[in-house]
This record gives structure tokens, C-alpha cells and sequence, in this order.
């Protein structure tokens, strides 16, 4: 039975390494000084919508580096399974 499905590390490595090398996009920017110099009310709301959407865009960032560890963890359990389906 072992070796009907085979998955290839090496592709699961790459593709994994390709989400973390995507995930390194997403980080966060702070505003520059002067920007933060306003009395507008509008000014203020939208420097606060900036700050929740960099927030968003850390967050995505950290999701997308734990998803190439979960496919790396899925591999290494598939491969587990495979060996002990294979000593039956």
C-alpha cells in the first residue's frame, strides 16, 4: 500500500517557503511625523482607519507564516501516517 500517494518534501518545502517569502510583505507602516500633526476631525479618523488597517495587515502577515508551518506539520504526519500504513 505505501507508496501510491506520493508527496514530494521538496515541493511541499517550496511551497511553503513561497507563503512565508509573501507573508514578509505584509507589515505594518507607521505615519510620518508630520502627518501626525492635524486638528481636523477628519484627519483624526483617518489616521485611526490607518492604524486598524496596518493592525490587519500585521495580523494577515502572522496568519500567513503559521499556514506554511501547518503545511510543513501536515507533511511531516502524512509522511508518519505513510510509514506506519506501510509496516501493516
Amino acid at each position: 500500500m505505501p507508496g501510491i500517494i506520493e508527496v514530494n518534501n521538496r515541493n511541499v518545502d517550496a511551497e511553503a517557503a513561497q507563503i512565508e517569502s509573501a507573508a514578509d510583505y505584509f507589515w505594518g507602516a507607521v505615519l510620518a511625523p508630520q502627518d501626525m500633526r492635524t486638528t481636523l476631525p477628519a484627519n483624526q479618523n483617518g489616521k485611526e482607519v490607518y492604524r486598524k488597517a496596518q493592525e490587519h495587515m500585521e495580523a494577515l502577515g502572522a496568519s500567513l507564516g503559521r499556514e506554511a508551518g501547518n503545511i510543513r506539520e501536515l507533511y511531516e504526519a502524512f509522511e508518519e501516517f505513510d510509514n506506519m500504513m506501510g509496516g501493516l
